[in-house]
């Protein structure tokens, strides 16, 4: 047996990692899970907060248990980390998939415009076209919707494209509770819309969906209208004035 058999490794990531994995394994015993935990807490080492917060990502199938769990973690972090947690849990919504109670976790660490930065650079990091990751788009979404501004607004536009309708189907209330036609971006949200209608791919509720918020602004689009009449969904025309409409 070698000398770090016999003695012990003093490297603390070590007892770190198997806490951590302890706690994240649903087999355990829910008071095995605790105590690896609270064991977890008595390492003064950044990767514990690391450890601790991969606990937030881990859905078990006692929802119950699962909630309890989160909610004691959510809470030390808060409590007994404060602002030390801010910058893993930054890493964690970045790279992570299941991140909304993480999300839920910096709310209260951090600023309203802070956490929006956050969430608007990780929903950036997730484009449209990535089939991997429609779930963290969709959470993403969700909680910038608690932190609106034209900005976060204009982020979610391209999300009008996205592969998958869940994520678009959340981008649309967004627009349709604060677009305006003074907004800087009004005209690329438009010519976003006016894609989605066009999109032979697009299910009958995504076109009907756009098509129905491009006619509240009451524009001309004539100068569309020989591609776009032909793809309208059903229940819409498209007048001789170029104003889209119920038909």
């Amino acid at each position: 047996m070698g000398f770090l058999g016999l003695f012990g490794s003093k490297d603390p990531t070590v007892k770190i990692e198997k806490l951590t994995k302890k706690f994240l394994n649903e087999h355990q015993q829910q008071q095995v899970r605790q105590e690896a935990m609270e064991d977890l807490l008595q390492i003064d080492h950044p990767q514990a907060v690391v450890g601790l917060i991969k606990r937030l990502g881990v859905n078990f199938r006692d929802t119950i248990k699962n909630e309890q769990e989160k909610k004691w973690v959510h809470q030390q972090l808060i409590d007994r980390f404060g602002d030390q947690a801010i910058e893993p849990l930054e890493t964690f919504v970045r790279d992570g998939d299941t991140i909304s109670a993480a999300i839920q976790t910096l709310k209260a660490l951090v600023t309203p415009d802070h956490l929006r930065r956050i969430l608007l650079t990780a929903l950036q990091a997730s484009p449209p076209e990535d089939h991997r990751s429609f779930e963290k788009r969709l959470q993403l979404i969700d909680a910038l919707a608690d932190e609106i501004n034209d900005e976060v607004i204009e982020a979610c536009v391209p999300y009008l494209g996205d592969h998958d309708d869940g994520v678009r189907l959340k981008v649309f209330p967004l627009l349709e509770a604060h677009l305006t036609k003074n907004a800087s971006f009004f005209d690329a949200a438009i010519e976003k819309l006016i894609d989605v209608i066009s999109d032979p791919m697009a299910s009958g509720a995504i076109t009907r969906r756009a098509a129905n918020l491009v006619s509240t602004f009451d524009l001309d689009l004539r100068s569309r209208a020989a591609t776009l009449s032909p793809l309208l969904p059903d229940g819409f025309v498209l007048g001789s004035n170029g104003r889209l409409k119920r038909g």
